[in-house]
């Protein structure tokens, strides 16, 4: 009872604790079985005996001296290390060539003597404690709860350290929480709390227009000299024209708007084209202040004499306002720029903005709990105790994702019955109470006994892994009749989610961490070499991606499709990258790529070309990396110490090629690279921001350095480690796909990650088989991605914790 009468920071004295010591939970730890061997089987110590103990004895100079090396597998360390002494042998990297290699028999007898015993033991960790610990939720489900719960659209992941997953969301349930994350949770759910007890009322609704001609802001920069800031804007009788990309003059700050109270707002504005001989852009940010970044909202084309009504929906926090931006326009016909005309003559591309006009805050959906208690604080002369209580009741199973149990009934019943006693009113006590209940660790954590998941823990892992939030109603409504496990039902609900809005959130967070899209904005392309890069481009990259895996999985499409397609999803901006004219407007759409072209799966999208590289140049060894353990399961050990560096050359004197190759030569390299290499050369024919190249772009050595040159020819050739020669990205695709339909090692890497993705825990030795089985499965069916989430699904690793 009274761990249920605590919330997780009530049980925080300051410090950074496990998540067992924050939960008060104590699991006692009992013994292994008698099952466990004081020495490895005596299969693999003749295998030892006769292989390996030249090189690993006691007076080895490695780290592994098997005449010292213990066998307590309940040790983790110890355990994990008889794991990758499995590994090396089975993947015949050890004993070395040159040793002295064991008889296949021998060497088959011992891997089955010493993988039966890790097998067998990690199965029991299994079956006493779980193969997955009870999770918190990942900042995104955390923010998504929120939102579903309290009927809000208050953005809270800000509020939020930084999380620090390994691979995907493995180690996030063990993460410790020190006082820092306690009061970034505290402040985020008192934000959200405030927010859905004071939702803007209809009067506060308003209506602002920024009117451009007749703004007295505007005005001021006319006739000012280009040196002052002004002369690059033009007045029309009902509008202004823009001639450059950005200027501090058109924020709304300044003309007529900025949000004085937070929340949603609807934003429409009239704009045309003005002088234009091809496709301009009006891009709209938000931005705060003086000298905080923008953020890039949307992205509108005009078509030469077009006009056009633009509209979205913006959340604003307080004191944010709107900053107009331009895209593609083009100078003068004879080239001369605005600079030099002046903006009353000028004859160069332009837009003319008339207004835009700002609605809001518009008033948002109020939750079921927060409509009860108005509802109630309106009839009621005093608060009553069993009516708060039947408010507050079914939030507390929402925000839990199942029944109370009787002690957290017995602790509810008393927070109402001690704050009605205190006298405090009816909106202190849903605040005190809500609080109580989002700071507890019963929200904050998927939790459920080890075994089998009963069916609101299964409504919950199936949720928070496909939509990224809690279950809805269909979910909750299918773990409370007890229904949910049923195959059909099951089957139905994975479908369901699939063809959900809500799937896009899951397949944005799977793509950011599985492909690192999240560290898109690490390096910023040189703006000389690399003028093509802007926001518009930058959110096309990551949109390609998304909305490429979305369609891979709906359609259930082979997971060769990951390799190479004859499709993608492109705008008019990544269009343009990509060299192709035929694509007209921002929006995303499905594209069937013509024949030949490079383009086609992820290897030749522009968003894995920008995380892989840096704002100057590309690496062949970062690229390498990237496929070998990003798409196929299989990292490059580090390098050893005396590997080197490769200097960057922005300038190309040596092409990465030749640094690359003379790096290699180097005997303690030249192991790894023969597999990093072949995946890096063939994507040298996209530059750092996913153009297709012939020649490496350079700074030229003399005279202006605004403009690049053209400078080396850029080899994408090379040969794979199994000898395979190839000349161009396409000939090596082809390579990777007939490899997969031999070795299924992409659909492995895909159903590993899903796996540690949905269940937050890494794969163990005992899984293998799970796995293994998973995957020939679905290669029988055809390879699909839709059948591999299913089948994940369907197994033990998803439906036992």
């Amino acid at each position: 009872n009274d761990f249920h009468s605590m919330t997780i920071f009530d049980l925080v004295g300051g410090g950074l604790l496990p998540k067992a010591a924050i939960l008060g939970v104590v699991f006692a730890h009992v013994g292994m079985a008698q099952m466990l061997e004081r020495h490895p089987p005596a299969e693999f110590r003749d295998l030892v005996a006769s292989s390996c103990l030249d090189c690993h004895d006691a007076e080895t100079e490695t780290k592994l001296n098997f005449e010292a090396l213990g066998y307590q597998l309940n040790d983790p360390e110890n355990f994990g290390l008889w794991v990758r002494i499995y590994d090396q042998v089975d993947s015949r990297a050890m004993p070395p060539e040159k040793g002295v290699r064991p008889e296949e028999g021998m060497r088959m007898r011992a891997l089955r003597a010493l993988g039966d015993q890790l097998r067998a033991f990690n199965h029991e960790q299994q079956k006493r404690d779980g193969r997955a610990g009870w999770r918190l939720l990942t900042n995104l489900e955390y923010e998504n709860s929120l939102h579903d719960l309290l009927s809000i659209a208050t953005p809270l992941q800000g509020l939020l350290p930084s999380e620090h997953r390994s691979g995907l969301n493995a180690s996030n349930g063990d993460q410790g929480l020190s006082s820092f994350h306690i009061q970034a949770y505290l402040k985020a759910t008192d934000k959200a709390i405030d927010s859905a007890l004071s939702p803007p009322r209809g009067r506060d609704k308003r209506v602002f227009r920024v009117d451009y001609p007749e703004s007295a802001y505007m005005k001021i920069w006319y006739d000012r000299p280009w040196a002052d800031g002004g002369d690059n804007t033009k007045p029309l009788s009902d509008a202004v024209v823009a001639f450059k990309r950005t200027d501090f003059i058109w924020r709304t700050d300044r003309n007529g708007f900025r949000a004085k109270l937070p929340g949603r707002y609807r934003v429409t504005g009239e704009i045309r084209a003005y002088q234009a001989r091809s496709p301009v852009s009006f891009l709209l940010y938000k931005a705060h202040g003086q000298q905080s970044q923008p953020s890039f909202l949307k992205a509108f084309d005009l078509e030469p004499e077009q006009t056009r009504t633009i509209e979205l929906m913006v959340t604003f926090a307080e004191g944010e306002y709107l900053l107009p931006s331009f895209a593609h326009l083009l100078p003068q016909s004879d080239g001369k720029s605005l600079f030099q005309v002046g903006a009353k003559a000028y004859q160069g591309e332009g837009i003319a903005v008339k207004n835009l006009v700002v609605e809001g805050p518009l008033k948002q959906p109020v939750s079921v709990l927060m409509a009860g208690a108005m509802k109630s604080g309106s009839r009621l002369g005093s608060v009553n105790e069993t009516t708060v209580f039947s408010l507050l009741k079914p939030f507390a199973e929402k925000a839990f994702r199942r029944p109370l149990d009787q002690a957290e009934l017995l602790w509810l019943r008393r927070l109402v019955k001690d704050r009605v006693i205190e006298g405090v009113s009816l909106s202190e006590i849903i605040r005190s109470t809500t609080r109580q209940i989002l700071s507890s660790p019963q929200f904050l954590y998927l939790i459920s006994d080890a075994g089998p998941l009963d069916d609101y823990s299964l409504a919950s892992r199936l949720s928070y892994f496909l939509s990224k939030g809690p279950p809805d109603r269909v979910l909750r409504d299918l773990a409370e009749t007890g229904k949910l496990k049923e195959p059909t039902n099951v089957t139905r609900e994975i479908d369901r989610l699939i063809d959900a809005p809500r799937f896009r959130r899951f397949v944005r967070d799977f793509a950011a961490h599985w492909l690192r899209l999240e560290d898109i904005d690490a390096t910023t392309p040189d703006a000389v070499l690399y003028p093509e890069y802007n926001d518009v481009l930058r959110q096309a990259m990551l949109d390609e991606t998304v909305y490429f895996l979305e369609y891979l999985i709906r359609e259930d499409l082979d997971v060769t499709h990951l390799i190479d397609s004859n499709f993608t999803f492109l705008n008019r901006e990544l269009a343009l990258l990509y060299g192709l004219s035929d694509v007209k407007g921002q929006e995303m759409r499905f594209y069937r790529l013509p024949k030949n072209s490079p383009r086609g799966g992820l290897l030749a999208q522009a968003a894995i070309h920008k995380v892989t590289a840096n704002g100057t140049e590309t690496s062949p060894v970062r690229r390498g990396n990237f496929v070998l353990s990003q798409l196929f399961g299989r990292p490059s050990p580090p390098p050893p110490p005396d590997a080197g560096t490769l200097e960057p050359d922005i300038r190309e004197a040596r092409t990465m090629r030749e640094r690359l190759l003379a790096h290699r030569n180097q005997p303690s390299c030249s192991r790894c690279h023969q597999w990093i290499d072949p995946p890096g050369f063939a994507l040298e024919s996209f530059d750092p921001i996913g153009g297709f190249r012939h020649r490496y772009r350079q700074l030229p050595d003399k005279g202006r350095r605004n403009r690049f040159i053209e400078g080396a020819k850029v080899d994408s050739s090379g040969v794979t480690s199994a000898g395979i020669p190839f000349l161009t990205i396409s000939d090596f695709k082809a390579v990777l796909i007939e490899e997969e339909k031999k070795t299924n090692a992409l659909l492995k890497n895909m159903t590993e990650r899903l796996v540690i993705y949905a269940t937050g825990a890494e794969i163990q030795f005992a899984d293998r088989d799970q796995i293994q089985a998973i995957v020939q499965k679905v290669r029988s069916q055809g390879g699909g991605l839709r059948s591999l989430v299913h089948q994940i699904i369907d197994s033990d690793l998803f439906t036992h914790r």
